[in-house]
């Protein structure tokens, strides 16, 4: 399998499904912290928090799909920061949004599972 380091963004991967998941994330897998996301995409997920990140931050998340009943573990990148007093999305909490790094096939399997169960059109 060859490794894409990053996802193209297209209109595909912005189809989110709103998902309140508890994510653990952190720089490496022995300091993680954890929160709830607030939706996810083949591509990505928003993750609720109020700690600062900078855009292009690496992390390392843990989670579990519904229905799957499988822990995912990837790496992500920070795409964007949604900031209390400064909101890029006011509709949205505080918050980052995350881009999936070399999601293995497995997961990109679930998500898209997931995703055409609640009527949203995963990515090819």
């Amino acid at each position: 399998m060859g490794t894409n380091s990053e996802r193209p963004t297209t209109e595909e991967s912005r189809a989110r499904l709103k998902a309140e998941l508890r994510v653990y994330y952190g720089s490496s897998q022995d300091k993680l912290l954890h929160g709830f996301s607030v939706d996810v995409s083949s591509g990505g997920l928003f993750l609720s928090t109020e700690i600062p990140f900078s855009v292009d931050e690496k992390l390392v998340l843990s989670f579990t799909l519904p229905d799957v009943d499988k822990v995912v573990t990837c790496k992500a990148k920070v795409a964007w920061v949604n900031l209390k007093d400064e909101p890029r999305k006011p509709e949205l909490p505080p918050g980052i949004g995350l881009q999936f790094v070399d999601p293995s096939a497995e997961y990109m399997q679930s998500i898209q599972s997931l995703l055409k169960h609640n009527g949203v059109e995963p990515i090819s």
